[in-house]
């Protein structure tokens, strides 16, 4: 199990290396939407980490705090959507469902801020000034 999270940790890292080469311009925009499309995924093989004696306790509890701050717009917006029922346990394929409305949702945000840093870069190298005149 820790083997398959280390691979889903590892796409976001490659994504950056190789958009750090091919496009250096759009470094965390590609970066951001691949992290923001494994991040809920992520964020519960951390908190199943939980369970290992004595290494498992702080990435558990990191994991419990991400999965709770990642989940809860998926799972709003499924039930906002119809897609699961409201007020009731969510089966097997409902997970699926989550983790897929998760992974759009975050890709969105994580690009998003990743595509406004590298304008903000790319500014800041052409010699643009940020600061505010007056």
């Amino acid at each position: 199990m820790l083997l398959l999270l280390l691979l889903l940790a590892a796409g976001p890292v490659l994504a950056f290396r190789y958009a750090r080469r091919r496009n250096p311009n759009q470094t965390f925009l590609i970066s951001g939407l691949a992290l923001g499309a494994v991040i809920s995924p992520l964020s519960l093989g951390l908190y199943a980490t939980f369970f290992i004696p004595y290494v498992g306790f702080v990435p558990g509890i990191l994991g419990l705090m991400s999965a709770m701050f990642h989940s809860a717009p998926g799972y709003n917006l499924a039930i906002a959507l119809g897609i699961i029922p409201s007020h009731q346990v969510i089966g097997d394929v409902g997970h699926l469902y989550l983790a897929a409305i998760d992974g759009v949702f975050w890709a969105a945000v994580y690009g998003g801020l990743g595509w406004v840093f590298d304008r903000v870069r790319s500014k800041n190298r052409k010699g643009g000034n940020l600061q505010a005149h007056g």
